[in-house]
């Protein structure tokens, strides 16, 4: 039986008052129904000065320009405004004199999906440019999510810890039986399939590794630790250019970690794609951390044969200082000499001639550890779009005067909120799910300063023991608006990382942290009894570039708690368009939140689901149906 804490996680009081329960609440903005005009109206470009000019960029889902021409046609549904505009240099279309209000984008390119977008504009010149993404018709138009294998018996459960555990301490040929074993009980277990490939590789028997990892991949496309460890078999082997197909699916999968990046920009440099190696090698650096040695030292490998001899140096040097034992130091003093007896005017074309970085065997080192939660939000890289800039205080701005037009509707909402609960031991394998649902109410309060602050509760959730664990989740899902309001914009330090492609739409990802002289307005706490402890975070929020509504929030402890022995504590909620069920109006509600804890050395995780709403509006009431599509889960979604 798990233990029992008597913990309760929740938000600052502050926060709890003024903007609890943002899973049933935030963003509460509605969505004009798509449709086209009955009849178009003339074009309406002539300039008069009835409004701001408006750009809409058309990308891949890479962040690039097309390739392709495009064609967007950008009209209203309560004003005449009704235009179609080529996209021209850079893949750009402008409109001219556009009134504020909201409008509807549809953008359509030879080879590739329709695309429709809600787009708000208010109307002055601190308006964005608006980013489009398209998907090629080849690819899916969603991911589906990935098989989560065979549910283990307790006596699966045993023999592949015991498998496990046999890999750990190299004993490659025992662990093989095992996994053998075990398969013939589980044959559509990836997990058990993918460790075989590791019992196999660990024997350096690569032929066999590779059939099963290959195997792991037709039973889920998207088991990012197959998809690497294929990677580097296949660099192992003489085939980069397989590699380089391998390690792109790892990295695009989301959280992926130092060791695909680093073998990305390996295979890109051995395929002399410099210019693809030298972000992906820069981005293995900043992940890798202890690891930074070998990422080191193929960045300088990758400015070298560029001619960036400067910028080779420095990297060089920071290895040398950074790692002085690594044993990759006397190949750096060579590199670094070499430089030096260089002329200015070397030819940097030579790239057959410069050594490779020792990369880490996979054969020595294989994967074992199973991904059982999303990394630290800073172990983490997103691809960004490149040559996009972005202003953080016009972004939050933005996504906080939607927030507030649209809330000032309702004075009252309720949702069925389903809790799963699972224990994950130590191999990283959940345990059995423990669920229970509640009735929730929210109450929507206007406040003086032009905004509104909420107050929940929840049936039954405030005795501990209707939880398992007795660790009860409340208040989780409002970071979105405390992130917003204005009243914690000195509580943060905020930055935006740019435009990112966020389950096919355009966001600007942005990071934010909690001061650390911000004391006593804390975000999160965590409340034992009558002990209350502050709990400061970090995180990023992704916010539509088109209609300013929030995607997805996700939050991990600043540090460690060490009153609470609270060593993660991750937070990710989803955000998507949920249609109601008596009108045309579409609103952005929560699908779904995710917690992974490691509390007292337990690992645990918590999923939360909405459905079932009702709102309350000033004068109406509507119910609001379930969700047709919820985002396939945290550890296999991502920018």
């Amino acid at each position: 039986m798990p233990a029992r804490f008597p913990f309760s996680p929740t938000l600052a009081p502050a926060i709890a008052v003024g903007a609890a329960c943002a899973l049933l609440s935030i963003p509460l903005w509605g969505q004009k129904p798509v449709a086209k005009p009955t009849a178009p109206t003339p074009s309406m470009g002539s300039p008069d000065n009835s409004g701001e000019d408006v750009y809409v960029n058309v990308r891949d889902v890479h962040g690039t320009p097309l390739d392709n021409p495009a064609f967007v046609h950008l009209f209203s549904m309560t004003s005449s405004y009704n235009d179609t505009s080529p996209a021209r240099e850079s893949s750009t279309a402008h409109f001219y004199n556009v009134p504020p209000g909201d409008y509807e984008v549809e953008v359509t390119s030879p080879g590739y999906r329709e695309v429709k977008e809600h787009v708000s504009l208010m109307g002055n010149r601190a308006d964005p440019p608006v980013y489009v993404y398209m998907e090629l018709e080849t690819d899916s138009a969603h991911s589906a999510e990935p098989p989560r294998g065979v549910v283990m018996t307790p006596q699966l459960r045993s023999e592949v810890q015991k498998g496990v555990e046999a890999l750990n301490k190299k004993q490659f040929e025992a662990a093989r039986k095992i996994f053998v074993k075990a398969l013939q009980k589980a044959p559509g277990n990836p997990d058990v399939v993918y460790f075989l490939g590791v019992a196999e590789l660990g024997l350096l028997h690569f032929d066999l590794a590779r059939e099963d990892f290959q195997h792991v991949l037709s039973l889920d496309p998207n088991y990012e630790l197959a998809l690497v460890s294929l990677g580097e078999l296949q660099i192992h082997a003489g085939a980069p250019a397989d590699a380089v197909i391998s390690l792109e699916k790892a990295v695009a999968v989301g959280h992926a970690g130092w060791r695909a990046h680093f073998d990305l920009a390996l295979a890109y440099f051995k395929v002399n794609r410099l210019s693809a190696a030298e972000p992906e090698a820069t981005r293995a650096v900043h992940l890798a951390k202890e690891n930074g040695a070998a990422p080191l030292y193929l960045l300088g490998a990758i400015q070298f044969a560029e001619g960036k001899n400067d910028a080779a140096a420095h990297t060089w040097q920071f290895l040398l200082s950074s790692f002085p034992t690594n044993p990759l130091v006397p190949e750096t003093k060579k590199m670094l000499a070499r430089l030096e007896n260089e002329t200015k005017g070397n030819d940097s074309s030579d790239i057959g001639n410069l050594p490779l970085p020792s990369i880490p065997d996979t054969s020595l080192s294989p994967i074992v550890e199973r991904v059982w939660a999303p990394p630290d939000i800073d172990s983490a890289a997103y691809d960004v779009a490149p040559d996009v800039n972005c202003r953080t205080d016009q972004i939050l701005d933005g996504a906080l005067h939607r927030l507030k037009s649209e809330l000032a509707d309702f004075e009252k909402f309720t949702a069925t909120e389903h809790i799963e609960h699972q224990e994950v031991d130590r191999y990283g394998w959940p345990g059995p799910v423990k669920a229970r649902d509640f009735s929730y109410v929210v109450f929507v309060h206007p406040s003086r300063d032009n905004s509104v602050y909420l107050t929940e509760s929840r049936l039954g959730g405030d005795d501990l023991s209707q939880f398992p664990t007795s660790l009860a989740t409340t208040g989780l899902n409002s970071l979105a608006v405390a992130v917003l309001e204005l009243a914690h914009r000195d509580h943060f330090n905020y930055s935006c990382e740019g435009l990112t492609n966020l389950r096919g739409q355009a966001a600007w990802q942005l990071r934010f942290e909690e001061r650390r002289d911000a004391k006593g307005n804390a975000v999160r706490i965590w409340q034992r009894g009558d002990k209350i402890y502050e709990v400061p975070i970090k995180g990023r929020i992704w916010i539509s570039s088109a209609s300013f509504a929030i995607l997805r929030v996700e939050t991990d402890l600043r540090e460690p708690i060490a009153k609470l022995e609270l060593t993660r504590d991750h937070l990710l909620v989803d955000y998507g368009p949920v249609n109601f069920s008596s009108s045309k109006v579409q609103l952005w509600l929560p699908w779904s939140a995710d917690m992974y804890m490691v509390l007292h050395g337990k690992r645990y995780h918590h999923r939360h689901f909405l459905s079932d709403y009702l709102i309350f509006g000033v004068d109406t009431t509507h119910a609001i149906a379930t969700p047709k599509e919820l985002p396939p889960p945290p550890a296999q979604s991502s920018p």
